[in-house]
C-alpha cells in the first residue's frame, strides 16, 4: 500500500484492499510525500506509513464483510482504512475500504482479476 496524499494505492485497486479471511496478510507500507497512518480499527491495527521506508504489518482478518454485515445489522457496513496521521489538507479524503471475503470468493475474485489483466487491449 503506498500514501499519497488523497488517495491509498493498493497496486490492484484504488482506495479498495480485498482480502482472504482466515489467511496472515502482510502490507508493505510506504509513502510517496509525508507520514501517513494506515488503520483499520476492526482489525487493531494502524501503522505509520513513513517516506523512504517500507514498513511490514501484519494481521489475519478473520470475519468476512458479509459476516460483519450479519454482526452488525448493517447491510452497508464496510471495513474502513483511514489516514490515522493529520498528513496535510487532503487528509480528510483519504480513506478506502477492505474487503474480507471467503477463501473461496477471493479466489473466484482473483481469478477475475487475472482474465481482465491478461485480455487483449481492445484500443491495440
Amino acid at each position: 500500500v503506498v500514501g499519497a496524499q488523497f488517495q491509498m494505492n493498493t497496486y490492484t485497486t484504488l482506495n479498495q484492499l480485498y482480502l482472504p479471511s482466515n489467511k496472515p496478510i502482510i502490507v508493505k507500507l510506504r509513502s510517496k510525500d509525508v507520514i501517513h497512518s494506515f488503520n483499520v480499527p476492526e482489525f487493531r491495527v494502524k501503522q505509520d506509513a513513513i517516506p523512504g521506508l517500507t514498513i511490514p504489518i501484519w494481521f489475519t482478518p478473520n470475519v468476512t464483510t458479509a459476516e460483519m454485515r450479519t454482526r452488525t445489522g448493517n447491510a452497508e457496513f464496510q471495513y474502513e482504512i483511514a489516514c490515522a496521521q493529520l498528513c496535510g489538507l487532503g487528509h480528510a479524503r483519504m480513506r478506502g475500504f477492505v474487503t474480507v471475503q471467503s477463501a473461496e470468493e477471493f479466489q473466484k475474485w482473483l481469478e477475475e482479476r487475472i482474465a481482465e489483466q491478461s485480455a487483449p487491449d481492445p484500443f491495440s
